[in-house]
C-alpha cells in the first residue's frame, strides 16, 4: 500500500519506518509537508499524529507558531475528503486524561483500546489515543515490540508508536 506518516516525534517517525518498511512509505514531520503532498499525491492509507507544532505557513498566527495544535485532525479530514484515501487513522500517544483534544475523541469509540472506526466519504476513519498501540522497543530495532519483563530489566528502551497493529487494525 501507499502510505503516508505524519509526525513530528523523530522517534515515531522512524519506528514507522521500521515497522512499515514493506510498503510505499512517506514520512514526514511537519504539517506544510504533509499537506502539500495530500494536494499533490494519492495515497491509499494516512497516519498522522493528533497533536503538532503549528507552522507559520498554513496556520498564520505567531502567536500559535511552534505550539502543539490538535492540527492532525484536518489532515485527516484532509485526506478522507479531497484525495480519497482508502484508509485515515489520527493517533496519539496522549490519553484522554493529558489532553483534551484526545478526550474529545472518546465519544467516537467505545473505550480507549478499541476505537470504532467510521466512514467519511468512503474512507474508514479511526481517531485513536488507544494506549495498546504505544510499545517499548529496543533502540536499535523499532520494529519489534519488547515484552513487559524484557523492558522492565532494561535501561535502554524506546517508547514508540505502533504503526503496524495501527495499520493491521485498521485495514483489518
Amino acid at each position: 500500500m501507499k502510505i503516508l506518516v505524519f509526525d513530528d516525534s523523530q522517534t515515531n517517525r522512524d519506528a514507522a519506518r521500521a515497522q512499515l518498511k514493506n510498503h510505499d512509505l512517506t514520512v514526514v514531520g511537519t504539517y506544510d509537508e504533509a499537506q502539500k503532498l495530500l494536494t499533490t499525491h494519492k495515497f491509499d492509507v494516512v497516519l498522522t499524529d493528533l497533536l503538532v507544532p503549528a507552522s507559520h505557513q498554513s496556520q498564520g498566527s505567531e502567536e500559535f507558531v511552534g505550539k502543539e495544535m490538535p492540527v492532525g485532525i484536518f489532515i485527516a479530514l484532509l485526506a478522507a475528503v479531497k484525495t480519497r484515501a482508502k484508509y485515515v487513522a489520527v493517533f496519539t500517544d496522549t490519553d484522554h486524561h493529558s489532553h483534551p483534544a484526545s478526550a474529545c475523541f472518546d465519544i467516537f469509540n467505545r473505550s480507549e483500546s478499541f476505537p470504532k472506526p467510521f466512514t467519511v466519504e468512503g474512507s474508514k476513519v479511526l481517531l485513536s489515543n488507544a494506549r495498546k498501540w504505544i510499545n517499548m522497543y529496543d533502540p536499535q530495532d523499532l520494529s519489534k515490540v519488547l515484552e513487559y519483563r524484557e523492558y522492565r530489566e532494561r535501561t535502554d528502551t524506546v517508547r514508540a508508536k505502533n504503526w503496524a497493529a495501527l495499520l493491521d487494525y485498521l485495514v483489518g
